[in-house]
């Protein structure tokens, strides 16, 4: 984990300085420097915090990828929630809850008659 190099990466491209980023998270520059040198380990929310400032991930602050911009995801918040439900159903369960969606989307299929 080098998040110090991470942080100097990130406030040399966005053209910032350590007195503005910690001002910006209202924390002190020693602190920050210290997590710049490696000197001292940022605790989680802190890490969050950086990685909603910069708008890149935590993954990217800790150093486990080099890919500063977050993956978009393909789905909206619903897709999301249904996806969440699916995967918590037990895997015998699954099929019926796939068929069970597979006919309400029918619903919306059926031609109106007069």
């Amino acid at each position: 984990m080098d998040i110090g190099n991470q942080l100097r990466k990130l406030l040399e491209q966005d053209g910032i300085t350590q007195k503005q980023l910690a001002e910006a998270l209202n924390i002190s520059t020693t602190t920050l420097n210290g997590y710049i040198q490696n000197r001292r380990q940022p605790d989680a929310s802190t890490v969050i915090r950086l990685a909603s400032y910069f708008n890149t991930t935590t993954d990217f602050i800790y150093g486990l990828t080099t890919l500063r911009d977050p993956i978009a995801s393909p789905y909206n918040a619903d897709e999301r929630h249904l996806v969440n439900i699916y995967r918590a159903i037990p895997e015998d369960k699954r099929t019926l809850y796939i068929e069970t969606g597979k006919t309400f989307s029918s619903f919306g299929k059926q031609k109106k008659t007069p």
